[in-house]
């Protein structure tokens, strides 16, 4: 389950107003419970420690982050499973049946049965996301893109805290800038420091053809089939993105971004190598990790917020 720690990782951006309301007690107060005991349950979520992933433990503090995690599990059976279940019960109650039929009624509660049955013996799937909360600035970092687990945080969230956290949104009119981007690449400055942004390989583009059928084409390296797509009317729906600091090659971060607009998200976030100097603190690595996403964060907002 990639994490803060990973390789690449995915960020949706959020932002709280009062970061006072986030406090150890209140996270351990909504700690992860398992259901693996509890048959009956289909899932259930909660807090974690950073870097583990069975028990609470108090968030991390590092500087100007505390750093935790969610935990969802979730039992499910897959539908065809279900079906095929379905379908040897169905045959052995027509089988006892006298007209050899059964209800449309009694099908729908077979499967029912079948599916709690098939539940309570079903293990829980666990999902991760860690969280970092710049106590600072309120800037809030999820680490997933999936609306699944976005929702869970949400609900989460709220009834840890009582508030929720405000959407970071990108502009409407990205497509356009992600095509600028692409055309001509983007300069940003943040921090003292110089950015240049340039699309890395990969692009989505999405349009309409002649018969109005909606038509979605993904490249990798191929700039000709993307040009002619944008000549087209096709406009960008996705871009990974290259960014360099300084022009230093080796300060180089990889991500990717989405023409739709919807709360920011950077996909796939891979930042440059940390130092390698921990200076005897073992958390070190973790909080250079942070700071080099938040650089990626704050050019793609210095860019592409809507205010």
């Amino acid at each position: 389950m990639p994490g803060f720690k990973a390789s690449a990782t995915d960020i949706t951006l959020l932002r709280l107003a009062d970061t006072s309301v986030v406090t150890a007690d209140k996270l351990k107060r909504h700690a992860f419970r398992p259901i693996d005991n509890l048959k009956g349950e289909e899932s259930t979520a909660g807090w974690v420690g950073f870097g583990n992933d069975t028990e609470w433990l108090a968030p991390v503090e590092l500087g100007e982050w505390l750093i935790w995690s969610l935990r969802m599990d979730r039992r499910s059976i897959p539908g065809p499973v279900v079906n095929k279940h379905l379908a040897e019960a169905v045959k052995e109650e027509a089988a006892k049946a006298e007209d050899g039929k059964v209800s449309r009624a009694r099908r729908k509660e077979l499967k029912e049965l079948i599916r709690s049955k098939l539940l309570a013996n079903a293990e829980p799937v666990p999902t991760m996301a860690d969280v970092a909360l710049n106590v600072h600035t309120g800037l809030l970092f999820v680490g997933t893109k999936s609306n699944g687990m976005l929702k869970k945080f949400m609900d989460c969230f709220k009834g840890a805290f009582g508030c929720d956290p405000a959407e970071v949104r990108f502009k409407e009119n990205m497509s356009e800038l992600l095509q600028a981007l692409y055309d001509n690449g983007l300069q940003a400055s943040l921090d003292g420091h110089d950015f240049a942004l340039s699309e890395a390989g990969l692009a989505t583009l999405e349009g309409v053809d002649a018969e109005g059928d909606k038509v979605v084409i993904t490249t990798r390296n191929d700039r000709e089939t993307v040009d002619a797509g944008l000549a087209k009317g096709f406009g960008l729906a996705r871009l990974k993105v290259g960014m360099v600091r300084d022009g230093d090659d080796s300060l180089a971060w990889t991500f990717t971004l989405d023409g739709a607009t919807g709360c920011a998200v950077l996909s796939g976030v891979k930042t440059p190598a940390a130092s390698g100097s921990d200076d005897g603190n073992p958390d070190a690595a973790l909080l250079e990790k942070l700071y080099l996403i938040e650089q990626a964060v704050g050019v793609a907002l210095e860019l592409f917020e809507q205010h």
